[in-house]
């Protein structure tokens, strides 16, 4: 058995770190051969797998080999994970076994509107659950799916140290990419913040931002258990989102009730009001994001335990 992993060609985002962290822990936990499979994605979805360019070097750290074609995918000895947002390609290797892992619901709903669900009922071996907010999804369109559970965790350059409460600044970070036009008005109502927006920043640049600001605000879709929150938390920051997709998830944002809001749009006064508090009673704010921060520190520990459940099941397929 061998085990092929797909991910976009030079593709830098949470999900594309993800599939070669898998691959690099596949190889260092057993004796089974994983490799990276990158995808054009603008070619026919029969000729998509397979580009033979190298990992992006922000992954070379993970040590993962890839494939240079796809002639060795369809045999029965094959396992290919397919992200969610890469489904339509399955049907052209029907040898091969199926396991679609879950990281991103909305974009699976936005590439294929769906159109491939009795496909993936009929032909998925295995589904992967990124976040709870997946699993939810799968099993209502799916009853008695079989699932795991195989999330993530964030750079290690995070939460590697936490900048004191006392000399911190009063800025507020927000992730222009998702989300913008639902916090702009808040970008407005609370001018008197800093607001910084996380964008073109290398790993080093984010953690130093948010080590110095002191709130991480999130609107956007959460199609997945995102990572830039759980980082800005990481590194000491409050986090404030809205209740859409995974965030509205206990297992996938577990903050405190009163920093998730159900309409932003409707509750900018209050939102208002909170990140006032938080900039005046910094440290007390910050402490009540403790237990945030240690699931966070766990999940490295948890992953690589998921990925032992996954070896296994790979083996009775």
């Amino acid at each position: 058995m061998t085990i092929y992993i797909l991910a976009p060609q030079n593709r830098k985002s949470g999900g594309a770190e993800l599939s070669h962290q898998l691959c690099s822990a596949i190889n260092k936990l057993s004796d089974i051969q994983a490799y990276m499979c990158y995808v054009d994605l603008e070619a026919p979805f029969d000729k998509a797998l397979g580009v033979d360019v190298p990992a992006p070097d922000a992954y070379e750290v993970y040590e993962t080999q890839h494939i240079t074609g796809d002639s060795e995918l369809n045999s029965p000895d094959s396992v290919i994970v397919f992200p969610e947002g890469l489904t339509l390609s399955m049907p052209y290797y029907p040898l091969a076994k199926k396991v679609l892992w879950w990281m991103s619901v909305d974009n699976y709903i936005i590439s294929t509107n769906e159109s491939n669900m009795p496909f993936i009922r009929d032909n998925i071996l295995l589904h992967l659950y990124q976040s709870y907010y997946s699993k939810d999804y799968v099993e209502k369109k799916i009853p008695n799916a079989n699932g795991l559970y195989l999330s993530d965790y964030i750079n290690d350059q995070h939460g590697k140290f936490i900048y004191p409460a006392e000399f911190r600044e009063n800025i507020g970070l927000y992730n222009p990419a998702k989300g913008y036009e639902d916090i702009k008005p808040l970008l407005e109502k609370a001018s008197w913040l800093r607001w910084v927006p996380l964008t073109g920043l290398d790993i080093p640049h984010m953690v130093l931002m948010m080590e110095a600001g002191k709130v991480y605000v999130d609107f956007g879709n959460h199609p997945g258990k995102d990572r830039i929150p759980r980082e800005a938390a990481a590194d000491g920051c409050c986090v404030i989102t809205n209740k859409k997709g995974a965030a509205a998830f206990e297992g996938d944002v577990p903050i405190p009730e009163q920093y998730k809001f159900e309409s932003p749009a409707e509750s900018l006064d209050e939102i208002d009001a909170l990140l006032h508090d938080i900039c005046d009673n910094f440290a007390d704010h910050q402490s009540r994001f403790e237990d945030y921060r240690k699931m966070i520190a766990s999940e490295k520990d948890a992953f690589y335990s998921d990925v032992s459940s996954f070896i296994e099941h790979c083996k009775n397929l």
